[in-house]
């Protein structure tokens, strides 16, 4: 038996499982704080390094991902136990370069755990060892440079590598995007020109991935190369084309691109977080995207990427052009993690229990005390996280709404007694500037963060949200609340997690699958040795449901929403739904049906047929005849161009059809159905019409008609015009009153969020694609050119080019709209407002801007800085 293949059989000795447990509890009951009170048999353990370390470099050779735990385990508690000698902890240090988690020895080191270069103390067996493992965990990139990666991350380089599409599964915190980034870097060095494409499932997402590409541009010499977040081609005429690019949007975004520019040429599409595929209507428009782009691009490289799903193979069905490369799933461990239930004692409200969950056993460990009572309910959460972390940095606490983050907050708030010192209160001050100057005076964020207390949800302003997760990661902010903007890709870890009952939105249990995935944050690789992870009341089936919390670690399928929709058992609904007309009334039961069929209509629309697609030998024949036969006649009955159909991929085609019927039946002036300039005095009343015809069929979000529908329409036509965030609060508040202001706060960042950057750019797009075939058709193709581009307004939050350029080289709407109140010119291009900005550093620096508002342009600065007199290349 070779010795990668002794580790399955090694976990199951009972001598070793003895020992392995004792550690195992010894390593739990050291991160449950010092209030902590072990039970009798958990006191004074003992371990038997000398065995445990042969084992543990067994169990380190194995692909095996519970292998690899139970030795970076055992390496790890050597290193942090009191009682091991010097050669000991140069063992376990071997051991975790045999894992090759060479943070985790960093990391040792940097606690003086480890003396420093523990490898000049290595016998000459053990040495060469060592060298070889050096050589096999590294990757030669330019000017063959060696990067130290680790097992999962090498073979990851070998295979994308490679030509063809490629998918790959993997833990949360493996280091899929440092291989992707670094793979970008020499594709684009190899390349005269090349365009790639990095869809990431957030707007948050988008910031640090577009930050992080910039900056390691910038080291590798590459600054040439440009950095998008926009959905636009740009055409500078004072400047040389850029000729490498890369764009890193959400699908939205490349859906805006891909609208106006079908046929643009891309190299390379990455999608990250590919499992959200099955993400209902989001996950049809990237399904559709992804298509669009490939069909266009026969040699296309595809590379996806999920975390720790079973089917990772399934995102290659469709590859073109033949067969893909194999996908592959890694189970490699970089950081250990603890999964904890937390009980209350029968009649003690003060007196929990603490269990470790391991395998299929509930190991009991001991008691916490909280400081008092935890009533009402809504206290135990945090009463729980407190007693436990106290002061500590790394504690994210689960919540499942914005209204419950700011109140779990507030009490922890209270629990930390005191305002943090000079040194943390400097920095909190700069982002308590931010945070009344950019929402409101009245943001309860402002007094929680006096404390090291902060709530994170994601309708928040971008600056402020990364500014939280900076000081939350360098530990200055103690306590995050968070909502289930953790699962949506925020690359944001820490030590504990706290949960209570835990759901994606309201009355929605949190899946297996994203409890996992927000499970994955506990754990900082580098930062911490463990993460951990804490089930508060996860004896109560009423919180936790009847099974109560997911107890192991499990891969979970991919699974399309279009392939749910068209199983057999519900193919025969959905027909009947688009045989109706695709009633409202059905959607409230199936809500994905209607995408699905926007979908399927334009797939019939690209390929003559759903017959004819790609992915038609997937579903059974006789089914899908059926669905092709009905989706071709109710495309063929519509009066709309068939292309209005693909450029609206989540709207239904009926609805679409009705709009121009109702056009068409409509007395009046033409002119009367365009919509204004966002900026004009009369655009809120010219928008609350226009959403009153969309709320009746294509978007009834945007309604219903009458004081709603203007509402909405005010803010969205202000948010369009750039209005600071913090001036739409102050006119709800003017009109609803101060006395429930945070409430009101919260709304109106939910309706930025789901209104003016979701429902009203999907609806205003349609809107203006019917209008302008009604144009076409009255013979006003005059009026065409007064549309203004809605969907990039939208999604941006601005109108004038000035603001657009700001956004373009990399700062944030709010950093972009303060800039232009001092930049008078409204037409500058990307590197005007660089040069603008460095032109006028006196003035920018000494007008009152938040200080963090400074800070983000001299960084966007810093970036840009030898890229002045780089434009984007038209084609």
């Amino acid at each position: 038996m070779a010795l990668r293949d002794l580790g399955p059989w090694l976990l199951d000795v009972p001598g070793f499982r003895r020992q392995a447990d004792k550690v195992l509890v010894d390593a739990a009951c050291g991160e449950l704080g010092t209030d902590f009170v072990r039970l009798d048999q958990h006191r004074d353990l003992e371990h038997d390094w000398r065995y445990l370390l042969l084992a543990a470099s067994v169990l380190a050779q194995s692909t095996d991902g519970r292998c690899q735990l139970a030795a970076l385990r055992i390496a790890q508690s050597c290193l942090s136990g009191a009682n091991a000698t010097e050669v000991q902890r140069d063992s376990a240090a071997l051991v975790l370069d045999a894992l090759a988690n060479h943070p985790a020895i960093k990391l040792a080191e940097n606690r003086q755990l480890l003396k420093p270069s523990f490898v000049t103390r290595l016998p000459g067996a053990a040495l060469i060892e060592y060298t070889r493992r050096w050589y096999e965990n590294s990757v030669a990139v330019h000017g063959n440079k060696l990067l130290r990666v680790n097992r999962f991350q090498r073979r990851l380089w070998d295979e994308v590598r490679n030509q063809g599409w490629m998918s790959v599964s993997a833990p949360t915190s493996a280091g899929k995007s440092f291989i992707l980034a670094r793979w970008i870097c020499e594709l684009m060095r190899t390349s005269t020109v090349a365009t790639v494409v990095y869809v990431v499932p957030t707007r948050a997402l988008i910031s640090q991935v577009e930050r992080d590409l910039r900056d390691l541009f910038k080291d590798e010499g590459l600054q040439d190369v440009s950095v998008s977040a926009l959905p636009i081609l740009k055409a500078d005429s004072d400047a040389e084309p850029v000729r490498r690019r890369v764009f890193v949007f959400t699908q939205e975004r490349l859906h805006i691109l891909l609208s106006a520019k079908p046929d643009l040429a891309v190299r390379a599409l990455i999608v990250d977080e590919a499992h959200k595929v099955g993400d209902r209507q989001r996950g049809v428009l990237l399904q559709d995207v992804i298509e669009r782009v490939s069909a266009e691009n026969p040699e296309l490289r595809v590379l996806f990427a999920s975390p720790m799903t079973s089917n990772p193979g399934l995102l290659l069905e469709d590859a073109a052009g033949g067969p893909a490369n194999p996908a592959f799933a890694s189970d490699d461990v970089t950081v250990a993690q603890n999964l904890f239930w937390v009980s209350q004692r029968p009649r003690r409200t003060t007196e929990w229990d603490v269990s470790l969950c391991e395998r299929s056993e509930t190991i009991a460990l001991g008691t916490v005390s909280l400081k008092a009572s935890p009533t009402p309910a809504s206290k135990r959460l945090p009463f729980v996280a407190h007693a436990i972390s106290a002061t500590s940095p790394g504690n994210i606490v689960y919540v499942n709404r914005a209204a419950d983050a700011e109140t779990v907050a507030g009490q922890l708030y209270g629990l930390m007694g005191v305002d943090c010192e000079a040194e943390e209160g400097a920095a909190l001050k700069e982002l308590i500037e931010l945070a009344q100057h950019v929402v409101h005076k009245k943001f309860l964020l402002a007094t929680y963060l006096r404390r090291g207390v902060a709530f994170h949800y994601g309708n928040m302003p971008l600056l402020l949200r990364e500014e939280i997760e900076r000081l939350f990661t360098e530990g200055i902010i103690k306590y995050l609340v968070c909502t289930s903007t953790l699962i949506e890709g925020v690359n944001m870890a820490c030590r504990n997690i706290f949960m209570r009952g835990p759901t994606k939105g309201i009355g929605n249990p949190l899946s297996a699958e994203d409890f996992w995935n927000l499970a994955g944050r506990a754990g900082r690789w580098g930062k911490e040795f463990q993460g951990n992870i804490f089930c508060v009341d996860a004896d109560r089936k009423e919180i936790w449901g009847e099974n109560g919390p997911p107890r192991e670690r499990t891969r979970q399928p991919i699974r399309r929403t279009t392939d749910e929709v068209l199983r057999i058992e519900v193919a025969p609904q959905f027909v009947k739904f688009i045989k109706d007309g695709a009633p409202l009334e059905t959607l409230k039961e199936h809500p994905e049906f209607e995408p699905v069929f926007a979908y399927l209509a334009g797939v019939h629309v690209r390929y003559g047929g759903l017959l004819e697609a790609r992915w038609a030998g997937r579903y059974d024949e006789t089914m899908l005849s059926e669905l092709a036969a009905v989706v071709e006649e109710a495309v063929d009955g519509l009066a709309i161009e068939h292309d209005i159909i693909v450029r609206n991929p989540g709207i239904s085609p009926f609805a679409l059809d009705e709009l121009l019927k109702y056009f068409r039946e409509r007395e009046g002036d033409v002119e009367e159905l365009l919509p204004s300039e966002p900026s004009s005095k009369d655009a809120a009343k010219v928008y609350a019409g226009i959403f009153g015809r969309l709320c009746r069929r294509a978007c009834p979000k945007l309604g219903p008609e009458g004081p709603r529908a203007f509402v909405l329409a005010l803010l969205v036509t202000r948010w369009m015009s750039g209005f600071p965030l913090s001036r739409l609060i102050d006119d709800r508040l003017k009109r609803k009153g101060d006395d429930k202001a945070a409430a009101e706060i919260r709304n109106v960042m939910n309706d930025v969020e789901q209104i003016a950057r979701f429902e009203a750019p999907r609806g205003l797009s349609a809107y203006c694609d019917v209008l302008r075939q009604f144009l076409r058709e009255v013979e006003r193709e005059d009026l065409i050119e007064r549309i203004p581009p809605f969907n990039v307004f939208l999604e941006l939050g601005v109108s004038l080019q000035t603001q657009i350029a700001l956004i373009g080289v990399g700062l944030s709407r709010t950093s972009s709209v303060a800039l232009s109140e001092i930049i008078t010119e409204d037409k500058l291009t990307e590197p005007q407002v660089l040069q603008w900005l460095r032109d006028n550093e006196e003035l920018w620096r000494n007008f009152p801007l938040p200080s963090l508002v400074k800070k983000e342009v001299e960084r966007v600065l810093n970036q840009h800085k030898e890229r002045a007199g780089v434009k984007e290349a038209s084609s």
